[in-house]
């Protein structure tokens, strides 16, 4: 089954990319030595620590680099590039990088970002699942 929701989960600290059954199983079976099953290649390829993103503008760089260059096979010189371009746009989480599956997705992501409408993005869902902040209230004692 597809999966078409990348959720960023800080109460797991893990960020589950969105994938499709059918790239799963290609994957897999040009990769069996490497994996048991299509659920291995899932925890092993498409959920991600978010730690590996703890540096936003190295992770964009990183990010952009492994799109372009190792899932899209475009030469080198055009992905340092656009990592170079990337790694200093600030609005850009390097989680969606990671998550978009070619350069057409980043670039429809790109303009959404850039007109600020991001609901036109439908590519995928992004879902963030934010722990609460509790904040300690300060009980002062009133003097009447």
């Amino acid at each position: 089954m597809d999966n078409d929701i990348l959720i960023v989960s800080e109460k797991d600290q893990k960020a589950y990319l969105p994938y499709k059954y059918s790239d799963l199983e290609k994957f897999y079976s040009e990769n069996k030595d490497k994996y048991s099953s299509v659920e291995d290649v899932i925890n092993k390829e498409y959920i991600l620590d978010l730690n590996r993103f703890k540096h936003s503008i190295s992770s964009r760089f990183r990010e952009t680099i492994n799109l372009v260059y190792n899932k899209e096979h475009k030469s080198f010189f055009k992905a340092i590039n656009l990592a170079f371009e990337l790694s200093f746009k600030y609005n850009l989480n390097p989680i969606i990088i990671s998550a978009c599956r070619s350069l057409e997705e980043l670039d429809i992501y790109l303009d959404c970002l850039d007109e600020n409408e991001l609901f036109d993005f439908r590519c995928f869902k992004i879902k963030f699942e934010v722990t609460p902040k509790v904040y300690k209230r300060e009980i002062k004692p009133s003097f009447t």
